[in-house]
Formats: structure tokens, C-alpha cells, sequence
């Protein structure tokens, strides 16, 4: 029929035909229309997690740059010692951590008019007591006890070691200090100051890893000073709940016997979060200052690198199971591996393209908080052991956590 119409009319069907070919050329179908309600939700929640979790460790690092930039001198180092709030600090000890001459050191060498050192070692063989004398003798002026022998009140060794040492301070605010950290000066008078602010239960300060010996120690610098340091801050930033490590916190002795008293928290691992949850649900805040708890590494095997980690999953497990779950998703290579997907459904973005830009902007936040935290530049040696350090850490935390979740000793 076609054939005999007139040429006009032939012509005028072609055109049209012709262009609506084109136009549907043109016409590219959207991944709404092309795509299924499950490949739309899955898209929508990679896309989703993917932005949050860059948001948080974007968040972290501005916390870092803001907060750590300088050392403000505290109100209550400059009270006298008749008017400053008085401090006990328990330091519990097990054998010779790495540094621990230094670490302990910086106890003395606070810059602030009132505060007693109490040392607590569960044996009376063990080595830490000869370092403590010695820093005894050293700084005779010093308001220092040393208790030997703990006393079982449940599982947790720390608990039972520190629980004499805790029951015989002399003021309210006690400071638990651990023994493989050190503090700079001005550290205890700035937490008081922070404690004294109304509605504050607890103050607490970064963990900082330094000065690592071995590859080991490397991986577990890695670790705390990136990925951990800025989850560590951006939680405790927007503050949606209790997120504090037992490295160096200060609270009030009458606001732990409100919630049971430290013995109680004996029969638990994680004792440094238990005791700040209780806290918290109790209404009062948590503070940080701008102060780092320094944690000297020194010689740490791969083996004892993994198997620290793995210990602390499994414990986390436990402890805070929600968080623990959605772990994997905020590390890097499963984060990018599922918004490489998103973005491709989306965007037609190649996944190999996204995961590349997505790695090199989770590498440059990590950095820069790295070099912010230490306040110093990373000469090329020293940046070259960092990429090494820091791609194995990532490749390696999927293995690690599956490893963990699958036992339980």
C-alpha cells in the first residue's frame, strides 16, 4: 500500500519515520525507568553510606585542625593549691611498657598545684616497681603512693589491679592514666577545667600512637592515628552517644559510686566504655580538651598487630554488637566497592574509575589528619613507609574483622 501513495505523502512518512528514529536514538532510558526496585534501594543506600562516611571522615579531620592547632593555658593551674580542685591519679601497672620510665614521668611533671600519683601493681615481683622508685626518688617532693597487690572483684585484670589504689584517693576527680601512655603539662589542668563545666561527667583525650619500631608497630600507628582517630573525633563531635577510650579519662569518684561504684565494672572487658555509658545515660556530657594521650609502640610484630585487633572485635562484638556489625562498610575498599556500584548504576561512572578516586580521597583525608595530629610534614622516606603501612592496613581490615567475628576467645 505503501508503493501507492503519492510521492508526497511517501516522502512525508519517511521524514517522520526517519526522525523518530533519531530521536529515539537520542532518548537515552534513565536508571529509573530501567532498573528494578531492589537495584534502585540497594543504589540509593551505597550512595547514601558512601557520603555519609566521607562526611564523617571529613568531619573528623576538620575537628583535628580546629581543635589540636594550639595549647591554651588552663584556669586551674594558676589557682593555689588551698583553691584548685584536688586530682588523684591512678596509674595501673604490669610490667615494663614500652617507655615507661617517660610515661610516667609526665604524671610528675604536671603543670597544676594539687594532685597525688597513686601506682598500683598487682605482684610485688613485678618489674615496674623498680621505676617507680626510681621516679619516687627523683621527685621526692611529689605526692606519690605505691600499692602492691590487687584484689579479685571479676574478670578484668586492670579493675582488680587499680580497685585498692581507687578506693584510697584522697579527692573526688581521679584521673586513670594508663601506663603505656604520656601527656603533655598542661593536661591535667585543662581537663579540670573541662570537668568543672556544668553537666560534665567525664573528659577524656585522643589516643596517638608515635614513635613505632617495626612494621608491626607501623600498622598499629596506622590504625589509631587514621581511620580510629577520625571516627573517634566526628562521633564524639555530633555526640549521639557514649564513644571514649580508657587511655586517659577523668571523672568524678562520686559520679562513679552513682552508677555502682568501679568495682561493678570488674566483671566486663571493656571497662573504659562500660564506665563512660554509664555515664552518660546518668545525663551527664563527655569533653575532650586539646590534648593527646602519646602512645609509644615501640617494637609490636604483624602477629601481635592482628591479633590486638582481633581481640578488640571480638570484644566489641559483645559490647556495642550494632556498631560492630556495620564495621566493614565504613573501612575503605568494601565503603568503595559498594558505592562503585551505586555510582555506576547512576551515573554509568566505570567502577574501576570511582574506586580510584574514592581510595585517593580516603588516602588524602588520612594523611592530612595524620600530619595535623603529629604537627609535622612527612619527608618522602618517611611518606613512602606511610603508603606501605597504610594500603596493607586497608587490604588487610576485611580479612581481619571476618577472622575475628568467626571466634570468640
Amino acid at each position: 500500500h505503501y508503493q501507492e501513495l503519492p510521492s508526497d505523502v511517501q516522502e512525508y512518512i519517511m521524514q517522520t519515520y526517519n526522525y523518530g528514529q533519531e530521536s529515539f536514538r537520542r532518548h537515552h532510558v534513565s536508571v529509573w525507568e530501567s532498573s528494578t526496585r531492589i537495584e534502585l534501594t540497594l543504589m540509593i543506600l551505597v550512595i547514601t553510606l558512601w557520603f555519609f562516611v566521607i562526611t564523617i571522615s571529613a568531619l573528623g579531620y576538620l575537628v583535628a585542625r580546629t581543635r589540636f592547632r594550639s595549647s591554651k593555658k588552663s584556669l586551674s593551674s594558676q589557682l593555689p593549691a588551698d583553691k584548685a580542685p584536688g586530682v588523684s591519679i591512678i596509674r595501673p601497672l604490669k610490667g615494663v611498657d614500652c617507655n615507661l620510665l617517660e610515661n610516667l614521668s609526665s604524671s610528675f611533671r604536671q603543670n597544676y598545684p594539687k594532685f597525688e600519683i597513686i601506682f598500683s601493681v598487682a605482684s610485688e615481683n613485678d618489674p615496674a616497681i623498680d621505676v617507680v622508685q626510681k621516679l619516687m626518688k627523683k621527685f621526692p617532693k611529689a605526692d606519690t603512693r605505691l600499692i602492691i597487690g590487687d584484689r579479685n572483684v571479676g574478670v578484668n585484670p586492670k579493675i582488680n589491679n587499680m580497685i585498692r589504689a581507687y578506693e584510697s584517693v584522697k579527692y573526688d576527680i581521679i584521673w586513670i592514666l594508663d601506663s603505656n601512655v604520656y601527656v603533655d603539662p598542661g593536661c591535667l589542668g585543662r581537663s579540670v577545667d573541662k570537668l568543672c563545666q556544668p553537666g560534665v561527667g567525664l573528659v577524656h583525650h585522643l589516643p596517638f600512637a608515635v614513635r613505632p619500631d617495626t612494621f608491626g608497630s607501623e600498622l598499629e600507628m596506622i590504625f589509631i592515628d587514621t581511620i580510629h582517630a577520625k571516627m573517634y573525633l566526628a562521633i564524639n563531635a555530633i555526640g549521639p552517644d557514649s564513644c571514649v577510650v580508657g587511655k586517659s579519662n577523668l571523672y568524678r569518684k562520686s559520679v562513679i559510686e552513682d552508677v555502682d561504684g568501679l568495682a561493678q565494672f570488674g566483671k566486663y572487658m571493656a571497662e573504659d566504655n562500660l564506665i563512660a555509658s554509664a555515664i552518660w545515660k546518668k545525663g551527664f556530657k563527655h569533653e575532650m580538651t586539646c590534648d593527646l594521650a602519646y602512645q609509644p609502640l615501640g617494637s609490636m610484630t604483624i602477629s601481635d598487630y592482628f591479633l590486638r585487633r582481633s581481640r578488640w572485635t571480638r570484644i566489641r562484638k559483645y559490647t556495642v554488637t550494632v556498631a560492630t556489625l556495620i564495621e566493614p562498610f565504613i573501612e575503605s575498599i568494601l565503603c568503595g566497592l559498594c558505592a562503585s556500584y551505586g555510582f555506576n548504576l547512576l551515573w554509568h561512572i566505570h567502577p574501576l574509575n570511582f574506586l580510584a578516586f574514592h581510595l585517593s580521597l580516603w588516602f588524602w583525608i588520612d594523611l592530612k589528619l595524620f600530619q595535623t595530629l603529629s604537627q609535622k610534614k612527612l619527608d618522602m622516606e618517611t611518606l613512602r613507609g606511610f603508603i606501605m603501612a597504610w594500603a596493607i592496613r586497608e587490604i588487610t581490615a576485611l580479612p581481619l574483622y571476618i577472622y575475628s567475628m568467626f571466634g570468640t576467645t
